[in-house]
């Protein structure tokens, strides 16, 4: 009889492990291509043709980094500290490759942003003396560095191969997500519709691009301070609570050993990311 018992356990314990696994690795596949997709469509707009099927892998090897610099930074305290903190970078670690991307995808649009006023200048010049729009886009990519160079040489390409210039515009204003160019972009389609001097409209969107750039960096600097102040505050509780797990571990003990710790951890990080983010906001200059 109590084997009996026995079996009918282990068939209903493996029944409902199958019932909660297949469907959970279902979801779990699906997620995983769903992240595979969008960093893949990333990197190929950044002209980084990296393979991403090992993303799974990627994203373990990321989280076993940082939980093993989170181990390191907390290993002289008192456990359950040290596992704890490994296991908090290991959760930050596994969004390490998007977070790459997404500074790469940063820096790239600001680098862009950066030659886009020279590139209307040499481009109102091509025109001016005689080229076409294309040739002029062509000397463009022939004259410049990436990004931009890339991204007009993948424009001309498209319309190599028969998309519409207009169509092929937009998509580079899709790409890069530049208000600039999309500026740019609009007059030259309403250009090529009715008609108009494109070298001297490309010379004002130069000179406003060229006031708004001084505009934001009179903004930046002003709100520098505000920001830096933000980032010190910010960090200080961390900062501190390493030092002092340094200097007196068995009084920082409590924050890891009992509840009431582990929960004004908790309040502490979510105050203080609150209060990063709010005085952000309020450093932040929409024009």
């Amino acid at each position: 009889m109590l084997y009996l018992v026995l079996l009918m356990i282990f068939v209903a314990a493996g029944a409902a492990f199958m019932l909660v696994y297949v469907p959970m690795k279902q979801s779990i596949d699906q997620a995983q291509a769903r992240a595979e997709r969008a960093v893949s469509a990333e990197l190929e707009e950044m002209f980084l043709f990296i393979p991403v099927d090992k993303l799974g892998y990627a994203k373990l090897a990321c989280m076993a980094m940082a939980g093993f610099v989170g181990y390191l930074i907390f290993g002289n305290a008192k456990p359950p500290a040290p596992y704890v903190a490994a296991g908090f970078m290991a959760c930050l670690g596994y969004f390490g490759p998007e977070l790459t991307v997404r500074i790469l995808r940063t820096k790239r649009r600001k680098a862009f942003a950066e030659q886009l006023v020279d590139g209307l200048v040499m481009m109102g010049n091509g025109l001016r003396a005689g080229f076409t729009l294309q040739q002029a886009m062509e000397l463009l990519v022939n004259e410049t560095k990436p990004p931009i160079s890339q991204e007009f040489g993948l424009l001309l390409r498209e319309v190599r191969v028969g998309v519409d210039l207009d169509q092929a515009m937009l998509n580079m204003c899709r790409r890069t997500k530049d208000q600039d160019l999309e500026l740019a972009v609009t007059a030259v389609m309403i250009t090529r519709q009715v008609g108009g001097n494109l070298p001297e409209i490309f010379e004002r969107i130069c000179a406003m691009i060229r006031d708004r750039k001084t505009i934001e960096g009179k903004a930046d600097a002003l709100t520098a301070q505000g920001k830096l102040q933000a980032l010190i505050v910010a960090s200080m509780p961390y900062i501190l609570l390493m030092v002092i797990s340094k200097i007196n571990p068995e009084m920082m003990a409590l924050l890891w050993t009992t509840l009431p710790g582990f929960l004004a951890i908790g309040l502490m990080v979510i105050l203080d990311t609150a209060g990063y983010f709010w005085v952000l906001k309020l450093t932040k200059i929409e024009y």
